[in-house]
C-alpha cells in the first residue's frame, strides 16, 4: 500500500463528505473527497504534460492551503519525490535546499515566494508553478497553477490518468530537510512504506474517525503535520480545515470547532500562561479559590466545580467547544500543562518523534495517557537506551538515509540498524521520558551536567516570562536569558505609571524583582546547580525571522551565543545582570502580593548541590471557610465582571 491508495480508499468510502475546508470571502468553504481526488488527477496529468516524470524532485514552497495538499498527492501520484520547503525560510536557505535536493519543478504560493528563486535560479530547476496568479511569466519559467490543472483536466478527459496502484511501497516519496539548530539542513529520505507504516501505527494508538474535524495550522513542510495532520487524517476520512494564519487561530478555532487539534507545546503554554495571568488579576477572594482549584490537581469537589464553571468552561469554548483530543509534538510538554487541559475535559496526548522516523516514535495511547512522558513506542517500533543515555530506535518508519550524504547517514544509523536520535531519555514501565537533546546538555566547569529544557520550560510557564534560555556550558554556575511577557506586564506597568515603553519597564526595580521572584518560584524542586543565579532580560522575543529559532521553534544555541555573547560575558563578569537570589534594592512602588515568594538568599553561586534555603515553596495560604460557602452564582458574577465575555 502507498500513500495514494491509502487516500483512494477513503475517497471510495466517503466521496461526498467534506475533505478540505478553507477560508474564502470571509467564510469557510469545502472540497469533497471526490472533488479533491479529481483535482489531484488533473494536476498530476498537467505535471506530466510539462515533462515531470517518476523520480523527479518537486518542491513545494507555500503556507497550508488546499493547493498544497493537491500538489503533494499529485506529485506522489506520478512517482515523483516531494521536497517540502518552509515558506518562512530566506532566499539563501531556499536556494540551498533546491540545489541539495536537485529540485526540477518548484510549486510556490505567490510572487513573494517566487522572488526568492528569481535571482537565485538553480541550474537543475526547469519550471515554477504559482498558486496565486499575480506574477509575470518570466519567459515561460513560471506558470499559473490553474493553467497546469486545466491542461491536466483535458488529458484526464482523454483517458490519461496516473495508475496510483502501480507505485511500489518502497519507492522514495519525499525528501524532508531537517530544521537543525546547527549547520546546514540534511535531506531525510522517506519512502511510501516508511510513512504508511507510521500512519497505521499512530492510528492504532489514537484513532481518527470519519466524523472528526481537524484545524491545520502547523506548516505542512514539517513532517509531523504532514504525516499526522494530513496523511493520517485523510486516510481516515476526516475533514481538515486550514487556519488562515497563526494570528487567526483563536477565531478559526471558534469558526471550525474542531474535534482534534494537532499542535506544538508553545500554543498550549500560551493558553496556560494567559489563564494564570487572568487569575493573578482576579479580585482577592476569587483569586484564592481559582488558584487553589487549579493547583490542587483534583477533578472533583466544590472547588473543582467552581473552577470548571469559571475557568475550564472558558478554555473549552475558546478551543471551539467540542475538542475530544489534543495531540502535542515537536518539543516537550510540561506535565502541569497537560494535566490542566485534562482537568478541563480536553485530553492532551503527547508524542515524540523526529524527521528521520517519519516522524512518530512514541505516543501516549488513547486509554493509557501519562502526562510528563511521550508515551510508549508505536507498534512495530523498538527503542532502547544506550550506555550514555541516548535513545536508539529501530522500525519500519526509519529513513533510508540522508540524500547525497552517506557520511551523515552512517553517523546516525549504526551498522546494526539503530537510529541514534540524539536525545537523552529514560524508560519506566514501557513509557519514555525525554530528558533533553544530547548536544544541549550543559557541562558545568564543576563537572555537573544540566539538562536545560526542564528548567527553561518551568520558567517559561510563568505568566510574566515568555521565553527562557539556560546558559552555563563550561561555566561554574548556570545563568539564563529571559524574555519577559510584555502583554502580561502592561497592566502592572500602567498602575506604576511607567509609560508606554517596555524597555523602561525592564529597568524598573519592582518589575525586575517580580521577574526574579518568578524564576525562584519556577525552579523550586530543582537541584541547586540547575537553578540560574543570574539573568539578562531581553527586550525582544527570539524569532525565526531573526535567525534565533528553527522553523520548528527550537532555539539555535550557537546563534544565541553569538548574538548575545557580549551580554552573557558582562553577566558573568558582574555587569548588567538581574540577580535571581537578591531582593535588596529600592522600591518605586509596592509589588502585588505573590504567593510562594522565596525569602532572600545570597546571590553567590553555591556548587555544593544543596538547595538554597530560600528555594522552599511557601505553603499556600489557607482559604477561609466562608469562601467555600459562597454561592457559585456570586462568584460567577464576580468572575464575569473581572474576565469579561
Amino acid at each position: 500500500m502507498n500513500l495514494l491508495t491509502l487516500l483512494h480508499s477513503a475517497v471510495s468510502e466517503v466521496p461526498q463528505k467534506a475533505c478540505l475546508m478553507y477560508k474564502q470571502d470571509g467564510k469557510y468553504t469545502s472540497i469533497t473527497y471526490s472533488e479533491f481526488w479529481d483535482r489531484i488527477m488533473h494536476f498530476a496529468a498537467g505535471l506530466v504534460t510539462f515533462g515531470a516524470k517518476p523520480g523527479d524532485k518537486i518542491g513545494i514552497l507555500s503556507t497550508n492551503c488546499p493547493e498544497w495538499a493537491i500538489s503533494d498527492y499529485a506529485s506522489l501520484a506520478i512517482g515523483a519525490v516531494v521536497v517540502p520547503i518552509y515558506p518562512t525560510l530566506p532566499a539563501a536557505q531556499v536556494e540551498f535546499i533546491l540545489k541539495n535536493a536537485d529540485v526540477r519543478y518548484l510549486i510556490v504560493q505567490d510572487g513573494m515566494q517566487l522572488e526568492k528563486v528569481r535571482s537565485r535560479w538553480p541550474e537543475s530547476l526547469l519550471q515554477v508553478i504559482v498558486f496565486r496568479e499575480t506574477t509575470p511569466s518570466m519567459d515561460g519559467k513560471a506558470v499559473p497553477f490553474s493553467d497546469v490543472c486545466s491542461i491536466g483536466k483535458h488529458q484526464n478527459l482523454s483517458g490519461s490518468r496516473p495508475d496510483v496502484y502501480s507505485i511500489p511501497e518502497g519507492q522514495l516519496a519525499t525528501i524532508v530537510h531537517t530544521s537543525g539548530t546547527t549547520g546546514n539542513p540534511k535531506g531525510v529520505m522517506l519512502t511510501h512504506s516508511n510513512i504508511v507504516s507510521n500512519i497505521h501505527a499512530s492510528l492504532s494508538y489514537l484513532p481518527v474517525e470519519k466524523t472528526d474535524v481537524s484545524l491545520s495550522f502547523l506548516p505542512l513542510s514539517h513532517i509531523f503535520e504532514r504525516t499526522v495532520g494530513q496523511f493520517a487524517a485523510l486516510s481516515s476520512g476526516a475533514t481538515i480545515a486550514y487556519a488562515e494564519s497563526i494570528e487567526t487561530i483563536q477565531q478559526n478555532l471558534k469558526e471550525v470547532r474542531p474535534t482534534i487539534f494537532i499542535t506544538v507545546p508553545r500554543l498550549l503554554e500560551k493558553v496556560y500562561a494567559g489563564i494564570l495571568n487572568k487569575v493573578e488579576k482576579a479580585p482577592g477572594p476569587l483569586r484564592g479559590v481559582l488558584k487553589k482549584g487549579i493547583e490542587s490537581g483534583t477533578s472533583a469537589g466544590l472547588t473543582y466545580r467552581l473552577v470548571d464553571k469559571l475557568v475550564y468552561r472558558k478554555v473549552r469554548e475558546g478551543l471551539g467547544g467540542r475538542l475530544r483530543c489534543i495531540v502535542s509534538g515537536g518539543s516537550g510538554l510540561a506535565a502541569d500543562i497537560a494535566n490542566f487541559f485534562i482537568r478541563a475535559g480536553i485530553p492532551v496526548h503527547e508524542g515524540y518523534g523526529m524527521t528521520e522516523a517519519a516522524p512518530v516514535i512514541c505516543a501516549n495511547p488513547k486509554d493509557g495517557c501519562i502526562p510528563g512522558t511521550v508515551g510508549k513506542p508505536l507498534p512495530g517500533v523498538r527503542v532502547r537506551v544506550a550506555e550514555d543515555g541516548e535513545l536508539l530506535v529501530k522500525g519500519p518508519n526509519v529513513m533510508q538515509g540522508y540524500y547525497k550524504n552517506p557520511e551523515a547517514t552512517a553517523e546516525t544509523i549504526d551498522s546494526d540498524g539503530w537510529l541514534h536520535t540524539g536525545d537523552i531519555a529514560e524508560i519506566h514501565n514501557g513509557y519514555v521520558r525525554i530528558v533533553d537533546r544530547k548536544k544541549n546538555i550543559l557541562v558545568l566547569g564543576t563537572g555537573k551536567n544540566v539538562a536545560p529544557w526542564p528548567v527553561e520550560n518551568a520558567i517559561s510557564l510563568s505568566p510574566f516570562i515568555t521565553q527562557a534560555v539556560l546558559i552555563g556550558d563550561k561555566r561554574n554556575y548556570v545563568t539564563c536569558l529571559l524574555v519577559p511577557d510584555v502583554g502580561a506586564l502592561q497592566s502592572l506597568a500602567g498602575k506604576m505609571g511607567l509609560g508606554p515603553n517596555p524597555a523602561d519597564w525592564l529597568e524598573n526595580p519592582e518589575i525586575r524583582k517580580l521577574i526574579a521572584g518568578e524564576v525562584r518560584k519556577a525552579t523550586v524542586g530543582f537541584a541547586d546547580f540547575e537553578i540560574p543565579k543570574r539573568a539578562v532580560l531581553l527586550q525582544k522575543e527570539l524569532t525565526l525571522e531573526t535567525g534565533e529559532l528553527t522553523p520548528t521553534l527550537k532555539v539555535k544555541n550557537q546563534a544565541i551565543l553569538e548574538k548575545y555573547g557580549h551580554l552573557i560575558e558582562d553577566m558573568y563578569n558582574g555587569k548588567q545582570y538581574l540577580p535571581i537570589f537578591d531582593d535588596s534594592g529600592p522600591s518605586a512602588s509596592p509589588l502585588p502580593q505573590l504567593s510562594g515568594q522565596p525569602s532572600t538568599v545570597s546571590a553567590d553561586p553555591d556548587e555544593s548541590g544543596k538547595q538554597h534555603p530560600g528555594a522552599k515553596r511557601m505553603s499556600a495560604r489557607k482559604i477561609p471557610v466562608w469562601i467555600y460557602a459562597t454561592s457559585g452564582l456570586a462568584l460567577g458574577l464576580l468572575f464575569r465582571f473581572w474576565w469579561g465575555e
